[in-house]
């Protein structure tokens, strides 16, 4: 039995490693991809199933029968809108299969050790998959925040010169680097197949629920084109904002370093200690995993941290 318990201890690692180096993998390849496919949907010989597939992507899954199957599920859907904001090479059957064999694999795992606590592990690993659907969505956020005053920018410049609004989306796409350029470059197709430019920038702010200075320029663009005005000062001006309210939270960051840093020292306490006393006294430890009263011990450790460390960062949060 401990020679079995050991070899799926070992296969699990083993996943897990593998997990992780393909997350790796696709964040290195990422901003490659992004770039030749920014490049083929603005291209001007572009081919329209080309053009067509930065608007057209298979998020729910690559078989058409296992598509229309997950379309009918509400959570299936909203987590193809996740994907869709955070912008990944994946799809909504390989996320949930993930999940599933992560969960399985531990729930085997503690059916074999007859280890009950462990399912609550299980159920946590399962929400692997959608927790860094959210790290990499929040990832994406922050770059388009620091690549749209540049881009505002480019567009000022290019309605000065002369050219047309869906010019300076275009010019947007060719010469930024993603994510900025592929949300314009969406914008601009979307334009170009016959969508309204009022729509069109609804929806690049749709994509983005989370970003207050992209949902600002949709919300500028959208009343200039209504009001009308000076629409090349108005981005000039959007632009200084985001780059002030930059400047700002980066000294608010280095006022609240100190507390965050507290934070992160007091959180990993208590994984040193245990380690510790894991290879110091073995027996002792083992103890919070075998005996009842122990497992209450644990538990009750356990969300006593996530309160004190939930409390500690919202103490050096500055809402503004």
């Amino acid at each position: 039995m401990t020679a079995l318990v050991a070899a799926l201890l070992g296969i699990a690692l083993v996943a897990v490693f593998e997990f992780v180096l393909y997350t790796r993998q696709v964040a290195l390849d990422r901003r490659t991809a992004e770039l030749r496919r920014r490049i083929s949907a603005v291209a001007a010989d572009a081919t329209p199933g080309e053009r067509e597939a930065l608007l057209r992507r298979a998020r729910l899954a690559r078989s058409a029968t296992l598509e229309a199957l997950l379309r009918r599920i509400v959570p299936a859907v909203r987590l193809e809108r996740l994907i869709e904001q955070a912008d990944v090479e994946v799809t909504v059957a390989q996320i949930l299969g993930s999940s599933a064999g992560l969960f399985l694999a531990v729930l085997f795992f503690a059916l074999v050790a007859r280890r009950a606590a462990l399912v609550v592990v299980a159920a946590g690993l399962a929400l692997v998959p959608t927790l860094w659907l959210i790290a990499v969505r929040a990832q994406r956020n922050r770059h388009l925040s620091q690549q749209l005053p540049e881009a505002l920018e480019m567009m000022s410049r290019s309605l000065r010169a002369g050219h047309a609004l869906a010019a300076a989306f275009e010019n947007v796409a060719r010469e930024m680097p993603a994510p900025v350029s592929v949300e314009f470059a969406r914008a601009f197709e979307e334009q170009r197949l016959g969508l309204d430019f009022d729509e069109a920038v609804r929806r690049i702010a749709a994509r983005c629920p989370s970003n207050s200075d992209v949902k600002l320029f949709a919300i500028s663009a959208v009343i200039q084109r209504e009001t009308g005005g000076n629409l090349a000062h108005i981005l000039d001006k959007i632009a200084a904002l985001i780059r002030d309210r930059f400047r700002f939270q980066g000294k608010l960051r280095a006022l609240t370093a100190e507390g965050r840093t507290s934070a992160v020292v007091l959180g990993a306490l208590p994984f040193l200690m245990a380690l510790l006393l894991a290879v110091l006294s073995p027996r002792y430890i083992t103890q919070l995993f075998v005996d009842p009263m122990g497992n209450a011990i644990l538990a009750f450790g356990v969300v006593s941290w996530a309160v004190g460390q939930f409390v500690l960062f919202r103490l050096s949060r500055v809402d503004i």
